[in-house]
């Protein structure tokens, strides 16, 4: 079973932070720098945090996986 991407729970609404605001002047950017709308996903913190621990879990770990040690991998290797 996967979990769902960001974009598909994404609610209008939601946000995982809430920031003050500025309190210096805004610049000016010059034309094309920006754009008007970016469509970034609106999600919980709880669901932004889930998300990257899923994707922290999917990276090869010595701790976590199998790690073969052979000839070709018989490098300098920390654990």
């Amino acid at each position: 079973m996967t979990e769902p991407l960001l974009y598909e729970i994404s609610r209008p609404g939601r946000s995982s932070c809430r920031l003050p605001g500025p309190d210096v002047p805004l610049a000016e950017f010059p034309a094309g720098y920006t754009r008007a709308e970016l469509p970034l996903p609106e999600v919980s913190e709880i669901d932004l945090v889930r998300h990257y621990v899923r994707l922290s879990h999917l990276n090869y770990a010595v701790d976590t996986g199998f790690y073969p040690l052979g000839s070709c991998t018989m490098k300098y290797n920390p654990k």
